[in-house]
């Protein structure tokens, strides 16, 4: 892929927590077949910084492009994650390659919604 370019920094530690939550759950989807969208399932993780954080998320088919020579699927990201402190809401759009179920891009941006106390 000549676009690919690695990240200019490591992500915060909610952000990590995010795409590694993406990353390990959005192939299954995939392979589950079905072109609604699919919640990914709720659950609890531990960031790196060593804080709680929960994660419900919904994954939605939205295309199929070309991205050099590969065919990728285009998926919408969408839902919610919390830790201690708030609550936020996720948009973003993962890229998959079809053949290798390879990550082409992540992209799932929080949004503060609400802070606790």
């Amino acid at each position: 892929m000549a676009s690919w370019r690695p990240a200019l920094r490591e992500p915060d530690p909610m952000r990590a927590a995010i795409y590694d939550y993406i990353r390990n759950r959005s192939p299954q989807v995939y392979l589950e077949g079905g072109g609604a969208a699919r919640a990914l399932g709720r659950t609890s993780v531990v960031m790196s910084d060593g804080g709680p954080l929960n994660l419900d998320l919904t994954l939605t088919p939205l295309d199929t492009s070309m991205v050099g020579t590969r065919t990728a699927i285009v998926f919408g990201i969408s839902g919610h994650v919390a830790d201690t402190t708030a609550g936020y809401e996720v948009q973003g759009k993962v890229v998959l390659d079809r053949q290798t179920l390879a990550f082409l891009s992540i992209d799932a941006s929080p949004t503060l919604l609400n802070r606790r106390g």
